[in-house]
Parts: structure tokens; C-alpha cells; sequence
């Protein structure tokens, strides 16, 4: 949503990984462009400060006679003013009280000939006033109006300039409207050099569809020249515009990072929270801004009092893989203490947060006796919510054998295959991951599972492509070592929803044996014949950028149940984190890293 008036809001919200359940993020942008304030000089006028008028319908005609009385134009945009907050207020109807007043139409004739005498800025003020009321955009009035901003408008200065397109922006109900839009476009690009606030800055961004890729290149080379001169509140509202329409020019994005992370005073928690939507829809988690915002935040955790607030906050930190622990025990702490005030999404949002990051707070005994309670199929209404909080359940290790039951219930697993269809293979490796630990992970457990055509052919985790180069850079190294396909078997599948790069078997002293006269396991068939006494299997993980947590080398949770259910079916991990191995380095170099490792993983089971 894009809502453009005396004001600019913006809501997103965007779903993915996990799909956090989160009602819309708003961004309260206010861009100070408006003409207000100004007096007649001889003729110029806007609105007075803004002030709740109290009428009936008899005060009407009052109004229209004083302002009309003397053919004043002051007056006669007093008078307009005051009515159109009127209407708009609902406190006097148009079509009933104002349209058929004799008054009205002197009114409406007044300023219709003094136009043509009216500055730009009190032209706009009339405009939105009759466009308040529901004036045709077609009547004489308007257009007269029309025209002369039209005429005018090369010769206004940049802040009227940017509010005649503004309000155009939102009205484009005539070809004239059209016409004054694509002149005032044209003119802000010829102007560019006079963009020196961060509300027009700010304005530019959110709009940027309209412009020029040359011209919106300016506004990032004027942006990065401002930054060091600009307030918090300001950096932070035009890096939100940014993310907003996820531009991610990242020059400017990395000096308004820079600039924000040196200031002082923090900002309030919704601001905060913008900063972090920005931040993960522009896929730029800073750590020195995010330990800025972490330090401004998580003290004024407890003074606040919205749980949508505290939702959306969880949910940028788990798109953002962002494991702070203190941000995380002061929001634990907070949903213990207002669970009862919290929606259902919330309390979701603070289960999959934490399993996506991987991180048990202090107390998580106590805040999963008051949070889990209150969390259903039914409390959640979407059925992939129920499916997303039983799958953090099992990553966090607190899953019991009823939750997992109710996710792998034929029926629950049609009817959330059939409403997720665009997302159906992140669903489909949630329901093989919950189905594997269901077998492995969970004692006793009697409940349905999986059918087997259900797990064959079974969808792949997505890849980047840096983790693709990688894993492929990392398997031609390792073929020096354990050649496919009798010592090392390779792109296996995935019954267990878990990508791993290939399994191999060695013995206890680290020296490869034959894989394929014994059979591999994790592809989910059993071994062909038993292997050696003493026989070690391992499951090859190369850990990309992605899987880890930003800024540290702390896994997250999704490679954590990963390790754990390689584990459960026999094979020790051998990790390879992007961090140790280096595609430059020479094949020699890298191959006695992937030595040393099998033997450091063998070593331990010894």
C-alpha cells in the first residue's frame, strides 16, 4: 500500500523462509514538503495551522457570506478552507448542504477569476481543498486551477514543485491532471541539483517508478553527499524509503548504515523496527548497524505495549538471521510476561524466530508453558502456520509426538500441500524434515507418517549459487581423495528435506573404504551388505554464507536439525564452513584440509 497526501505511509510485508505469521509493517514517513504557513504577499495563501472547526449545516451560509462578501481573495480561501475541513470531517455533506448554495457558486466564481493572479502555492491549497469536497475534477474551477500550475510550474520553487507532484500523483482522473503530472516529472529531473533535504530525498525514492534511471542515479549521488549532514530520524526515514521500494543502491545504503550506526540519541522502538524491515527487504544485515540498533532497542523492550510491535521486531530478526542474545532474552521476556495480550501470530513468531536463529533463551521452559498453550491450527487460521510452528518445535528439540502427529495426518498434509501451492517445495521439505525426525528423533512415536511415494523424488533444498560453486568446488577437491562412485556417493537425494553433498565410509583411521559394496544410508535405503567392524560413515555438509547466523559462525537452526538427523541415522557430519575453505587456494592446499577434517571427525567417534 502506497498512500500519498500530507503524508506518506507505506506498509509491507513480505513473507519468506519461514513465513513469520506478521500482520503488515507500517512506515510512518512524513514528507515536509507541503506549503503551509505562508501568508498573502499580496496574493499569496495557504492553510492556517489545522484546527478542528465545529459546525452544523446553518453555519454554511455564514461561512460562504463572509467569505464572499467583499470579493477577497484571502477570504475566499479562508472560506474554502474551512468548508472543505468541514466536509471532510463530515460535519456538513456537499451534495446536501454546500453544492446548491447561491453562495457557493460566488465562491467557486471568485476564485475561478482571481487564478490567474494566484501564486502556485495558493493554487495548490484551493485545489486540494475542492478535491476534499468532491469537486469534479472536470469543472471549470479545477481546470482553470490546472492551468495555471501547468503554466507555472518551471517557474515555482523545488519544495512547490514536489508538492504539485505529489498531490498528482494521487490524482490523475483527467487528461489535464496527466498532462501537469508528466510536466512536473520533467521538471524535478532538470532540477535535481536542488535536492537538498532528506524529505525530498525521501519522497524521491518512494516514487521512483516515476523517474529516469540517469536522474535516479543523481538522487543517490545527492543522497550520499547529505548523509553526513542529515539527523537519526532523518537517515533512518530515507533508508526506509529505500527498503520500501527495495532499491538497493549500495553506496548510499552503506552511508546511511555508516552515519546511523555513529549516532547517539536512540530512536523509539517503531522506528527501530522500520529500520529492521528495511534492512531485511533490502537484504543488507550490517552487523555494526544491527549492533546499533540492538543497543537503542533492547532497553525500551520492556516499556512497550503493542505485541504487534514486538511481532514485527521477531520477525525482521528472523529474516535476517540475526542472533543477538540479548535482543532475544528481552523479547522472550516480554511474550512470557503479556502472553495473554498477544495474538497467536506472535506468540508463532517467537517460536520460528528463535528455531531460525537457533538460540533457547535462559527461561524457555517458562515461556513455552504460556506461549504453546494458546498455539493451534485453529489460533493460527492459516494451515502452513501450524506446519511452520511444529517444524521450529522440532529444530528447538521441544516437539512432542501429538504436534508432530497432527503435521503428518494425511489430512492436514493434502490440505496444506492444496492451500501452499506456491510455496509447495519449501512446505513439502518442512513436512520431510517433521516426518524424519518423527522416525529419528522422536521416542516412542506411533503416529502417521510420510508414504513412501510421498518421500521419492522428494524436492531438493534451494541453493544459491555461491553455495553451488562451493559444494561443487568443494566435491572436485574431495574426489583426489575418495573417488565416485566407489568411495564417495553423490548427489544424493533428500527423504529427510535435508540437502547433503555426498556420504562416504572410512575406517577409524581415517582411510577411505569402499562405499558402494556397503551401501549408503542417507539416501533412505539400508546398506547393501554390513560394513566393516569399526567402519565410520560420514554425511558431507559444506556450509554456505546462508547457513550461517549474521555476523557469527553459529549455524542456523535448519543445519542444526540437519546435523542432528544425519547423526540419528548413522553418519557422523563432516562439516566444511565456507569461512575455512578457500576456492582460490591451491587443489594440494585444499585437499590436506579436507584430509585433516575427515580424520578430526573420525578421531572423535574413535
Amino acid at each position: 500500500m502506497l498512500q500519498a497526501g500530507r503524508g506518506l505511509v507505506v506498509g509491507c510485508v513480505r513473507g519468506v523462509g519461514g513465513r513469520l505469521p506478521l500482520p503488515p509493517t507500517t512506515f510512518p514517513y512524513g514528507v515536509g514538503v507541503l506549503a503551509a504557513g505562508l501568508r498573502w504577499t499580496p496574493q499569496s495563501w495557504s492553510p492556517p495551522e489545522s484546527q478542528e472547526p465545529q459546525a452544523d449545516p446553518q453555519d454554511v451560509p455564514h461561512l460562504l457570506s463572509k467569505a464572499t462578501v467583499d470579493g477577497n481573495l484571502d477570504s475566499a480561501y479562508q472560506g474554502l478552507h474551512t468548508l472543505s475541513q468541514w466536509v471532510s470531517t463530515n460535519k456538513v455533506n456537499f451534495q446536501k448542504d454546500v453544492k446548491d448554495e447561491e453562495q457557493f457558486g460566488k465562491l467557486i466564481t471568485l476564485i475561478d477569476r482571481g487564478s490567474i493572479r494566484t501564486p502556485p502555492s495558493s493554487l495548490l491549497a484551493a485545489l486540494k481543498s475542492l478535491t476534499r469536497m468532491g469537486v469534479s475534477s472536470d469543472s471549470h474551477v479545477v481546470q482553470s486551477i490546472e492551468n495555471q500550475l501547468l503554466w507555472n510550474i518551471r517557474k515555482v520553487s523545488f519544495p512547490i514543485l514536489l508538492s504539485i507532484l505529489l498531490f498528482h500523483i494521487k490524482h490523475q482522473n483527467s487528461d489535464l491532471e496527466k498532462k501537469v503530472l508528466r510536466e512536473a516529472v520533467e521538471a524535478v529531473q532538470r532540477r535535481w541539483v536542488e535536492v537538498t533535504k532528506a524529505s525530498e530525498v525521501e519522497l524521491l525514492y518512494l516514487h521512483q517508478d516515476l523517474f529516469t534511471v540517469e536522474f535516479m542515479g543523481h538522487v543517490d549521488d545527492r543522497t550520499t553527499e547529505l548523509t553526513a549532514e542529515l539527523s537519526y530520524e532523518e537517515l533512518a526515514k530515507v533508508f526506509c524509503a529505500l527498503g520500501s521500494v527495495r532499491r538497493r543502491a549500495t553506496p548510499v545504503i552503506r552511508s546511511l548504515a555508516f552515519h546511523m550506526a555513529r549516532q547517539g540519541e536512540p530512536l523509539p522502538p517503531k522506528m527501530l523496527s522500520n529500520i529492521l524491515f528495511a534492512a531485511q527487504a533490502l537484504t543488507f544485515p550490517d552487523p555494526v548497524l544491527l549492533e546499533k540498533v540492538a543497543a537503542d532497542l533492547a532497553p525500551q523492550i520492556p516499556q512497550i505495549d503493542k505485541p504487534t510491535l514486538i511481532g514485527s521486531i521477531l520477525f525482521c530478526a528472523g529474516q535476517l538471521r540475526w542472533r543477538c542474545p540479548v535482543l532475544l532474552e528481552a523479547l522472550a521476556e516480554w511474550v512470557e510476561k503479556n502472553a495473554m495480550a498477544c495474538p497467536a501470530q506472535t506468540l508463532a513468531s517467537v517460536v520460528l524466530t528463535l528455531a531460525t536463529v537457533s538460540y533457547i533463551p535462559n527461561d524457555i521452559d517458562s515461556l513455552f508453558r504460556v506461549v504453546l498453550p494458546r498455539l493451534s491450527q485453529e489460533s493460527l487460521g492459516r494451515t502452513s502456520a501450524w506446519l511452520d510452528v511444529v517444524w521450529a518445535l522440532v529444530v528447538l528439540g521441544r516437539a512432542d509426538a501429538q504436534q508432530v502427529a497432527s503435521v503428518l495426518n494425511p489430512t492436514f498434509v493434502a490440505a496444506v500441500m492444496a492451500a501452499e501451492a506456491q510455496h509447495r517445495p519449501g512446505v513439502r521439505l518442512k513436512l520431510l524434515n517433521v516426518d524424519a525426525a518423527a522416525g529419528l528423533l522422536i521416542p516412542g512415536y506411533s503416529g502417521p507418517r510420510m508414504e513412501t511415494g510421498e518421500l521419492e523424488g522428494a524436492a531438493m533444498p534451494v541453493r544459491g549459487r555461491e553455495e553451488l560453486r562451493l559444494s561443487r568446488h568443494v566435491l572436485s577437491t574431495l574426489h583426489n581423495l575418495v573417488p565416485p562412485p566407489r568411495f564417495l556417493l553423490q548427489n544424493l537425494p533428500a527423504p529427510m528435506g535435508v540437502h547433503v553433498d555426498g556420504e562416504l565410509l572410512t575406517d577409524q583411521q581415517g582411510r577411505p573404504l569402499p562405499i558402494q559394496d556397503h551401501g549408503g544410508v542417507l539416501a533412505g535405503k539400508g546398506p547393501a551388505s554390513p560394513p566393516p567392524e569399526g567402519a565410520v560413515r560420514l554425511g558431507l555438509l559444506v556450509w554456505g554464507f546462508r547457513d550461517y547466523t549474521t555476523g557469527t559462525q553459529e549455524l542456523v537452526g535448519s543445519a542444526r536439525l540437519a546435523m542432528r538427523l544425519l547423526e540419528a541415522r548413522g553418519c557422523r557430519p563432516l562439516q566444511v564452513p565456507y569461512f575455512e575453505y578457500s576456492t582460490k587456494a591451491k587443489t594440494l592446499k585444499n585437499a590436506k584440509y579436507l584430509e585433516a577434517k575427515i580424520k578430526e571427525v573420525v578421531s572423535t567417534v574413535s
